[in-house]
């Protein structure tokens, strides 16, 4: 008989809103949905003996007909959860997947560049590649080129959070 060590973490997705969560991490970067694979996955496996909570935005009833308009009450919803958890994180996640353009991932670099919360993957092959070093290396952010670095930043880094955050308790 095989025992497993059940999972520590929380997975919360939109429009899901937790009150209590720990230390957590939103998960942002590449989706464009149906151009992007889906490395949030990759990373939740990746940390679940954690005891953290992740905000993924990727939706899974997500509508590409959606107007993508602030009228549009779904699509409001979706962008106003994703920038609410990404304030209450203690950790973002960027992932810019090469072959995808990513223009919110962008938006969220430069918009939380000076936060102090973003660990960075930019593979060889992202487009922009070249701007989100400069970024990256201008504010200090972590910055690694593989899937496999990024989840050893991160688990890094979450240790370092859960540390903080079991001293100050």
């Amino acid at each position: 008989m095989s025992t497993s060590t059940p999972a520590k973490y929380v997975i919360c997705k939109p429009p899901t809103r937790p009150i209590n969560f720990g230390v957590s991490i939103f998960l942002a970067g590449s989706i464009e949905m149906g151009a992007a694979i889906d490395w949030q996955s990759d990373i939740t496996k990746a940390l679940s003996d954690l005891p953290i909570t992740i905000f993924n935005p990727r939706r899974d009833n997500w509508d590409k007909s959606w107007k993508q308009d602030i009228s549009n009450p779904p699509f409001k919803e979706q962008v106003v959860w994703e920038l609410d958890h990404l304030d209450k994180a203690d950790l973002i996640v960027l992932y810019f997947q090469a072959g995808t353009i990513s223009p919110i991932s962008l938006l969220e670099l430069g918009a939380y560049s000076k936060s102090g919360k973003l660990v960075v993957c930019c593979p060889e092959g992202y487009g922009r590649r070249g701007n989100v070093q400069v970024i990256c290396d201008r504010y200090g952010i972590p910055l690694v080129n593989t899937m496999e670095e990024l989840k050893n930043q991160v688990r890094e880094s979450l240790e370092e959070v859960i540390e903080r955050h079991e001293k100050s308790s």
